[in-house]
This record gives C-alpha cells, sequence and structure tokens, in this order.
C-alpha cells in the first residue's frame, strides 16, 4: 500500500516521468495523486515509489503541496495560467488577405 505523502514517478499515461505525491488512498488498487501532474486518480501499477516522503495531512490542496514540497528540497513545476500565456505571445499583425488565383495546367495532347 501506499502512504500518504510517499512521492512517486509516474510511469505510465499522459504524465509519465514526472514527479507525483500521493494525496490519498481510494481503494487497495487506486491512489489520488498532485504534485507535478495533474491532480488525479492513478493505478498503483504506474507509480514507482522512491524513499522520499513530504508531510502533508490528506487531501491537502495543490498550493500546500506544491509548498510543501518545496519545504522538502523537491522541484515543482509551475504550469503558466492562461494569462501569462497570452502576454508572453504578442499578437499577430493583422494581414490583409489576398485572394490565389487557380493554377491552370496547360493541356497537352495525348497521341
Amino acid at each position: 500500500m501506499m502512504d500518504i505523502g510517499r512521492v512517486c514517478i509516474k510511469t505510465a499515461g499522459r504524465d509519465s516521468g514526472e514527479t507525483a505525491v500521493v494525496i490519498e488512498q481510494i481503494d487497495e488498487n487506486f491512489v489520488l495523486v498532485n504534485g507535478n501532474v495533474r491532480r488525479k486518480r492513478c493505478n498503483i501499477k504506474h507509480l514507482e515509489p522512491t524513499e522520499k516522503f513530504v508531510m502533508i495531512q490528506a487531501g491537502v490542496s495543490t498550493e500546500g503541496l506544491h509548498q510543501a514540497m518545496q519545504d522538502a528540497g523537491l522541484e515543482v513545476k509551475k504550469k503558466a495560467s492562461s494569462k501569462e500565456k497570452k502576454a508572453a505571445v504578442p499578437a499577430p499583425a493583422r494581414q490583409r488577405k489576398v485572394k490565389e488565383q487557380p493554377v491552370v495546367k496547360p493541356k497537352v495532347k495525348k497521341k
């Protein structure tokens, strides 16, 4: 069984290779994970436990977990918010649409 606060590496799925922390034990096969992965239910077969622990309470918020991970010396990857993404990418200059002329292929007579 995975204990609450156990630091794991996700081995399968979209977030594979990322650091996850067990937040809650759902049943003998599933746990709730969060950290550098999306907060979601995960099969314990898809987690590789490490020796590290983070001191947290069951059901801690994402912000609280990130703070506990930083206190434990673990790297926290923060995702940019949509406002930050929009500010980082400049809006493209408006360009006038030009109608493309159809390509006319010359007709070749076959012998």
